[in-house]
């Protein structure tokens, strides 16, 4: 018993001992402490701010993180521990947020220090700036199997992975050379280039290996960034909120007066690879001699069962996350699929709406009619716009989104948003005014189309939002911004406004701030959250205001760099010299638009004068016929005579107050295209849409006054493409029907000869039977019997060479990959742009004969007609009901003519090719098909002299011009 009592009282003072703390390894010895002098106002500061709000990033490790028990830990950490200590400063970390969360909150001046960043320009505009009290390494992460990186140069022109919002990522913006690839987090961008999907990441050499290492990501090597590349050397700072740089001050002497030892252990405990020996548990164990063992032996035991139950409870923890890491990736896998099919199953009806239209427009319209056609095709890209607002805001949540720097027109961007609007506005019975710095440069290097959709977002949640009023579009210029050219774009409205509360919801996805929102006036929510990353990936920044039952304000601030040979081109053509010596007179009631146009004809060094009012403007222009200085130029506004415009001016005319020399404009009203072919009638010259750009309204002065700029505008239209040296043969491979006859048309129409399959295997069975005749093949991926990748699969095992170009509604990530993958050139995604098609094929086939004839001297030019029936039934008397048999005849006539006159050339059977040609010459003449005719006259004459070159150069031609002559007698 006694034995009992003295093993239990033992126990207990040798546990007494063990739980006795002993002196930390941190702790700092107050006689050694260096003296901090802080001025009084430092001191006051101290009293009044009890309390500095810290915002970390939570997952910085070895620099920053809360550990499993949420305790604020790492370098960071420990030197605040020491700031703390030398300067009676209380430092709270803020938990629960993310690094995004934590910045934006410090940027709104919520958290009061950032403790643990690097000092980019971008942040200075945000906060004040500590001394350096750790210095980094920038690293390049690449997967151990690739051999052709090893410096930082070897990156330019390649696509690198590296954290948003990162310090990296502002340093790779000085790179114009290298494209960039943003994830949210630091172990996304390593798994990516983990599994190849990304080439390199570049972020902190010490925080990417620990998360490497922690999470299983074995594959990688590294090589750091050589400050002679441009990478200075990386120091954290603690970033102070603006207005108080007495902090600043309080931290510079703290981290002044730590010692070269303190900072040592720090460096010693998060970065060395090899730890120190601590002999406090050798002095321990010392001091209590033998009978340590025996309370280890316990210890152990009970340890080694404590440990079993948290092996297995963690174990069991890491079994559900990856359970649950699978169901996310299987859940992330269906909605790419559900994406996919979405995108295909609505972009192939759009495909057939966008081709219809194209092929409406080369028709005879009247100028209304083009006009509303333009309308139904723009409408169409709109909803493809849409589409792509869902595929993006995708890319944007896996941080898979890039931004482009190509040079492009903002006028012209600016004018298609006002077309894509024009219905809406005209709708909503609401003014859209345009307001663009005549001072602001029009060719700017950007994304155009993520600039759009930034535009386009705004300018129609305002139109959409105002019932009454108008909706402005105001572009200029930030002052001051000569090193770094900064635009601002405001769109204001006076619709219905929005509280705090919206406010604070305004940018999340899907949310409308009510439900009643949604209900009144629809849509998803989508646009704004969209808006807000697209501008952040710009490194732009956007800020609203707003007032209930007032309107709102929206602004949007970009860094643009101009594009300078374009704008001295522009500058050529809008020279001032054409108009030192002429005047304009504007007759409009709006003081906002007469201001605009003032400024317009400032800019364009054309004298301008202003009328409010008919009587003004009669007056004005008397005046003018009196000195006998008639005006140049006079724009009417429809809306401002009582009459309307169009009705005052005849009045004008017939009372000859205006004289013939003076063009004139009429300002229409959106969405009254109507009026254009009311203008000839009455004698107007030229008609423009309101709200006017500048560089349309100068376009349509050159236009009436019949000047020539130094250099002529290349407009992009339909008739002006490229005409093709001679008729190149290509194989559709395409199921539906309605894309199969767009398709055959439009490249009929730009010379093509054009053989169709309707699925897969039809496609190969016909190329290998056809493949010495076949230059290049257009290839749809989805289709019944076998699919565009099989196809293209077999197809290239008997031609490495023929070009194939994928045709498909596919738009998500991974497509033109897996195209590339199966030996397909090309991949153009529908709907597509006519000219785009057109543009893509000849770029593939520039420099290369067609396989079924010799290089021609010059172009084959197109009929404008296969055949003038009118001509021919005039030929045979005017019976239209013979002349019908006439020509059942010759399709029957003609029906083996192309079989047996290749089989002619391929057996060098002139004499049979001069037999079949001849025998079509007459009948071709008799109904009225002329260009086949001539054609068949030259290729007779070929066979006749034996002459090869010739008849290669004529065959392909004249074989166009028979299908097309029987297409147009089957469809007659």
């Amino acid at each position: 018993m006694k034995r009992v009592k003295w093993f239990t009282a033992t126990l207990a003072v040798l546990l007494l001992i063990l739980s006795c703390p002993l002196p930390s390894s941190q702790a700092h010895d107050d006689t050694t402490k260096p003296t901090i002098e802080l001025t009084q106002e430092e001191q006051a500061f101290i009293q009044e701010h009890p309390v500095i709000r810290l915002g970390v990033d939570p997952n910085f490790v070895p620099y920053e993180f809360f550990d499993t028990d949420g305790v604020y830990k790492g370098i960071a950490a420990d030197y605040i521990a020491l700031i703390s200590a030398k300067t009676g400063l209380t430092m709270q970390a803020q938990e629960g947020l993310t690094w995004t969360e934590a910045y934006e909150k410090a940027v709104r001046g919520e958290l009061d220090v950032l403790p643990c960043v690097a000092q980019t320009a971008e942040r200075e505009r945000y906060f004040l700036f500590s001394d350096t009290y750790f210095t980094f390494q920038r690293a390049v992460f690449i997967n151990e199997e690739t051999k052709d990186l090893n410096e930082f140069k070897d990156l330019y022109g390649k696509t690198v992975a590296v954290q948003m919002n990162s310090s990296h990522h502002s340093y790779l913006t000085q790179f114009p050379e290298i494209k960039l690839s943003l994830y949210p987090t630091v172990e996304a961008g390593l798994r990516a280039v983990s599994k190849g999907t990304e080439l390199a990441f570049i972020g902190n050499m010490a925080t990417s290996s620990y998360l490497a290492r922690e999470n299983g990501i074995t594959n990688l090597k590294y090589f750091t960034i050589d400050p002679a590349a441009g990478d200075p050397s990386q120091t954290l700072h603690f970033a102070v909120r603006k207005d108080w740089p007495e902090l600043v001050s309080i931290l510079n002497k703290a981290i002044a007066s730590i010692t070269k030892e303190e900072r040592t252990a720090i460096n010693n405990k998060w970065v060395d690879v090899e730890g120190t020996l601590d002999y406090r548990d050798v002095l321990r164990g010392v001091g209590v001699g033998v009978g340590i063992l025996a309370i280890v032996v316990v210890v152990s035991y009970l340890w080694i069962i404590r440990l079993r139950k948290e092996v297995a409870k963690r174990k069991k923890a890491q079994e559900e996350l990856l359970l649950a890491k699978e169901e996310a990736e299987q859940a992330n896998q269906v909605k790419s699929l559900f994406l996919a099919r979405m995108s295909h199953e609505i972009r192939t009806p759009l495909n057939a709406i966008m081709g219809m239209a194209y092929l409406m427009k080369k028709t005879d319209l009247t100028a209304t009619q083009n006009s509303y056609l333009d309308k139904l095709a723009q409408a169409a890209r709109t909803m493809l716009g849409t589409i792509n607002d869902i595929l993006d805001f995708s890319k944007i949540e896996a941080g898979k989104i890039t931004i482009e720097r190509i040079s492009f027109d903002l006028d012209k961007l600016l004018q298609k948003i006002i077309n894509i609007e024009s219905v809406k506005v005209e709708e909503q019975g609401i003014e859209l005014l345009l307001e663009k710095d005549p001072a602001l440069p029009s060719y700017f290097f950007g994304d155009p189309l993520r600039l759009e959709q930034i535009l386009l977002n705004l300018v129609n949640n305002a139109v959409k939002f105002t019932e009454h009023g108008q909706v402005e579009v105001v572009v200029r210029p930030l002052e001051g911004q000569e090193e770094a050219p900064r635009v601002e774009f405001i769109v204001s409205d006076t619709g219905i406004g929005m509280n705090q509360e919206q406010l604070e919801h305004l940018f999340v996805a899907f949310d409308q701030g009510d439900s009643s929102i949604g209900r009144r006036f629809g849509g998803s929510g989508l646009g704004l959250s969209i808006v807000k990353s697209l501008v952040e990936l710009m490194n732009g920044e956007i800020t609203v205001t707003s007032e209930p039952n007032v309107g709102s304000v929206f602004t949007v601030r970009l860094t643009l760099d101009p594009d300078a040979v374009q704008e001295r081109a522009r500058n050529a053509r809008m020279s001032m010299d054409y108009f030192r010596s002429m005047r304009a007179l504007v007759l409009d009631r709006n003081e906002s638009a007469r201001a605009q146009m003032a400024e317009c004809f400032r800019s364009f060094g054309m004298g301008a004068d202003m009328a409010e009012t008919q009587e003004q403007a009669q007056r004005l222009l008397s005046e003018a016929n009196k000195q006998a200085k008639p005006y140049n130029v006079f724009l009417i506004d429809h809306t401002t005579p009582i009459e309307n415009g169009i009705e005052w001016f005849k009045e004008l005319k017939k009372k000859r107050r205006l004289p013939d020399e003076t063009k004139t404009i009429l300002l229409m009203p959106m969405m009254r295209e109507d009026l254009l072919e009311e203008l000839e009638t009455a004698g107007l010259d030229f008609g423009l849409t309101k709200p006017v750009i500048p560089s349309v309204l100068y376009n349509g002065i050159i236009e009436i006054l019949k000047i020539k700029p130094p250099e002529e505008r290349q407009a992009a239209k339909t008739d002006d493409l490229k005409k093709l040296p001679y008729p190149y043969r290509l194989l559709l491979v395409e199921d539906n029907r309605t894309n199969q006859f767009i398709a055959k048309t439009i490249l009929e129409q730009a010379g093509f000869v054009l053989e169709i399959a309707s699925d897969g295997e039809e496609g190969y069975r016909f190329f290998e039977a056809h493949q010495a005749e076949i230059d290049l093949i257009l290839m749809d991926l989805h289709m019944p019997v076998m699919d565009g990748y099989t196809s293209s699969d077999l197809i290239r095992a008997i031609s490495p060479e023929v070009p194939i170009v994928a045709m498909t509604a596919d738009a998500i990530a991974g497509v033109e990959e897996k195209c590339g993958a199966h030996g397909i050139h090309s991949y153009v995604s529908k709907p597509f742009e006519p000219e785009q098609l057109i543009e893509t094929l000849v770029s593939l086939l520039a420099g290369k004969q067609p396989k079924r004839q010799e290089a021609p001297s010059e172009p084959v030019e197109q009929p404008a007609e296969a055949v003038d029936f009118d001509d021919g039934r005039k030929r045979i008397g005017g019976d239209d009901a013979i002349y019908r048999l006439v020509l059942k005849s010759f399709l029957e006539e003609t029906g083996s003519l192309e079989t047996d006159l290749n089989a002619a050339v391929q057996a060098k059977d002139y004499v049979q090719g001069e037999q079949i040609v001849h025998k079509l010459k007459s009948s071709a003449g008799s109904i009225g098909a002329k260009r086949l005719h001539e054609l068949a006259v030259e290729l007779q004459q070929a066979f006749k002299d034996g002459a090869e070159p010739a008849i290669a150069w004529l065959l392909q031609p004249f074989l166009l011009a028979l299908r097309q002559t029987r297409d147009a007698l089957a469809a007659y």
